[in-house]
């Protein structure tokens, strides 16, 4: 072994304290004998710890509680929680996160979101695992049923992978004592030096005797002796430039509030801060370190159940019984300790939250069974769930159960859904088979009529496929920008529903119209007892036009939507129905003979002594004249007479 340093008085430093710089070269074949020496500790102190550390701590636990208490607050506001420009929280909706989650938080010394780092990483990292999402301006929850009724470690765990190879969190922009120029965003992911430096600190952090206190500060200067190079790589400068420009990969000045930084001190600053950034935030927060205070030399020490959270190895620990319900006949719900975030989930659909600390107070009300009603539940679910909470052979009360469903009959008088999906069939038969079967059962909503049925929420996708692999090719319809198409006048772009007979009758092309044609269309018609299909009929068509609807609108309607539009013939009709000939629609047949001749002359005529008697009067202008030969007026006048026009002889 060679040791080199730049000091000569060796004997009098210790350079194990990590303090002073000094290299230590070691021949490869000394090395590989070491690193296989250090591996075998390591995998016996990890089955050892494994051993030893069978259950899961209280801080592991109270993240994933924390967890569910911010994703059921965004998830319980309609609105969501409103972000800003910068993509934080604004201050309105960081007070209601705070008044949640924090315990004598002094919002006035708080001005964004970054100032609470804690709830901003709680925010991220729930947004990572698909729990959140941004929406057009704001925060909306995703469901998070799958999540959370997962094991309590493979949560954990899931956390913990997430925070250790991923970007979302950059320890860098919580350096005390640490300037950095120009600095990244409050959002901006990590570098990947960052991400890698995580993993080789958690390596070191978990060589740490577990139940065993060791000050902050000290290990920071073994980890020098151990990662020398810990976020700054050898090839991008000398070691004393590396807190400048130009000199690491950041392209950042990193120094002192106080001063500038020199290269011996930096170590101990930034790599240092970098380290207790990490222990006093993710670590801490995550549940996999309890930090103390000794004066002012903060120490640390392992969680219980840390290295089954870092550990990749199968688990067969047992999953710790759940505590169960209680439901009292005044409607109060009380689940007993431990509580599961899944059935809290589950619990909050339909029931007020109270209270909840070892145990969950829960109440339920007309309103809030209304609004879980509303958003698609029933009160047979609703018991369904408090009788799998309660345990088996534990009856519900019989006024809990009376009231759940009296509750449903009363907010199902009225309903009014949003973004709702429906299906509609042409035979019952269809829906009663996609309505037993298990592929199709759970994608399915309530039942409106023999042939309509809504579908559950976010399985329009899944239902299509279905009915693609059983040869089905299902209309997609999407709802019309305006209400009543026949009073906007404003037409979408449809495919032609109908067929329009000379008759009236409406003869559908397909076997299901689109649902909201069909529903304009029935204002204007009524169904044909002989053919079951619609008929435009006079008594429907003068209505109409009585109600403020006008002629050229139904025209325009049954032009767009009928294959070849209106026959000519109907279209007389609809004309004679609707008024749209003005107040004189009657015809009249002069048979004597007539003149053809200029204004000035007929005056002139009108005036001579001989001719004025032998005239008759001058045919209304309103009109206009045809010839009709005389073999062919018998049939026009039948022609007429059918269409609708009173003709005079």
């Amino acid at each position: 072994l060679v040791f080199w340093g730049k000091q000569t008085n060796f004997a009098g430093r210790d350079y194990t304290s990590g303090i002073y710089d000094g290299v230590l070269i070691v021949p490869r074949a000394v090395r590989d004998v070491v690193n296989e020496v250090v591996k075998k500790e390591r995998n016996e102190k990890a089955g050892q710890k494994v051993a030893q550390q069978e259950e899961i701590g209280e801080g592991i636990r109270a993240f994933q509680r924390m967890l569910y208490l911010y994703w059921s607050l965004v998830a319980s506001m309609r609105e969501g929680l409103q972000l800003v420009n910068s993509g934080l929280l604004s201050r309105a909706a960081l007070r209601q996160v705070m008044e949640l989650l924090v315990q004598n938080g002094n919002m006035e010394q708080i001005r964004t979101e970054q100032d609470v780092p804690r709830l901003l990483f709680l925010r991220l990292l729930l947004m990572k695992l698909g729990l959140l999402q941004e929406r057009q301006g704001s925060l909306q929850a995703v469901p998070a049923d799958e999540f959370f009724s997962l094991p309590l470690l493979e949560r954990a765990r899931r956390c913990y992978r997430l925070w250790l190879e991923s970007p979302f969190w950059n320890e860098l922009l919580y350096l005390p004592e640490v300037i950095v120029r120009p600095g990244p965003n409050p959002l901006d992911p990590a570098h990947e030096e960052v991400v890698r430096a995580r993993k080789v600190l958690m390596e070191r952090i978990m060589d740490e005797r577990a139940e065993t206190w060791q000050g902050i500060s000290s290990f920071i200067a073994l980890t020098k002796l151990y990662a020398p190079y810990l976020l700054f790589p050898r090839q991008y400068g000398a070691r004393a430039d590396r807190y400048s420009v130009g000199s690491n990969p950041y392209g950042w000045d990193f120094r002192l509030r106080r001063g500038w930084l020199t290269h011996r001190e930096g170590w101990h600053q930034v790599e240092g801060g970098f380290i207790r950034a990490v222990m006093l935030g993710p670590l801490q927060w995550l549940g996999l370190v309890d930090i103390k205070n000794e004066g002012n030399t903060p120490a640390f020490r392992l969680a219980q159940g840390a290295s089954l959270v870092t550990g990749d190895a199968p688990y067969t620990i047992e999953e710790v019984p759940w505590g169960r319900l209680i439901v009292q006949p005044n409607f109060e719900l009380v689940a007993l300790a431990p509580v599961s975030e899944a059935l809290l989930i589950r619990l909050d659909r339909f029931a007020e939250r109270l209270g909840l600390e070892h145990i969950a107070q829960y109440r339920i009300t007309k309103a809030s069974v209304t609004r879980a009603i509303q958003t698609g539940m029933h009160a047979e679910t609703i018991q369904q769930v408090l009788e799998e909470a309660t345990g088996p052979g534990v009856e519900i009360p019989q006024n809990v159960q009376y009231s759940l469903v009296e509750w449903e009959r009363q907010a199902r008088r009225i309903e009014l859904w949003q973004g709702a999906i429906l299906l509609e069939v042409d035979e019952a038969e269809l829906l009663d088979e996609l309505l037993t079967n298990e592929e199709t059962r759970g994608l399915l909503g309530r039942r409106l009529s023999p042939v309509l049925v809504m579908v559950a929420a976010n399985q329009l996708e899944a239902l299509q496929e279905v009915f693609w692999r059983r040869s089905y090719l299902p209309a997609l319809t999407g709802t019309p920008i305006q209400d009543n198409l026949l009073d906007s006048g404003h037409l979408t772009a449809r495919e032609p529903q109908w067929r329009l007979h000379d008759d009236g009758l409406l003869q559908p092309l397909y076997a299901v119209t689109d649902l909201y044609l069909n529903a304009e269309v029935e204002r204007i018609s009524a169904q044909d007892e002989q053919t079951g299909w619609r008929k435009v009929t006079p008594a429907l068509i003068e209505q109409a036009c009585g109600n403020g609807m006008t002629l050229e609108a139904i025209i325009r309607f049954l032009q767009h939507y009928c294959e070849g539009g209106i026959p000519s013939s109907l279209l007389i009709r609809l004309k004679l129905w609707g008024g749209g000939y003005g107040e004189q629609p009657t015809i009249q047949v002069e048979q004597a003979p007539m003149l053809h001749l200029s204004t000035k002359i007929l005056q002139d005529l009108q005036t001579d002594e001989d001719l004025q008697y032998l005239l008759g009067t001058e045919v209304a202008q309103e009109g206009r004249l045809v010839r009709v030969p005389a073999e062919n007026l018998e049939r026009v006048v039948e022609l007429l007479k059918e269409r609708g026009f009173e003709v005079e002889l």
